[in-house]
């Protein structure tokens, strides 16, 4: 693994539409990449292993991608 698969990898995150995703830092191992960052769902973070390795299938892929939960609010904001 070397830098420029690293910035490969960068790259499609944020440029695939199906992914694009800006907030995930990728950190290079020797072996692989490790995905550090916060996605919406479980499913997304799916979605981005799958892409991954449609586009680097030899490449190793560890997400440690926490999972944010957004819904609606309950309450009204008095302003």
């Amino acid at each position: 693994m070397n830098e420029y698969t690293e910035g490969e990898v960068q790259q499609l995150l944020t440029e695939d539409p199906r992914t694009a995703e800006q907030g995930i830092r990728v950190v290079r191992t020797d072996d692989g990449v490790v995905l550090v960052g916060e996605v919406e769902s479980p499913e997304r973070c799916a979605q981005i292993e799958s892409v991954l390795h449609e586009a680097f299938p030899g490449l190793k892929v560890r997400c440690d991608l926490g999972v944010t939960r957004v819904g609606v609010p309950q309450e009204v904001e008095q302003i």
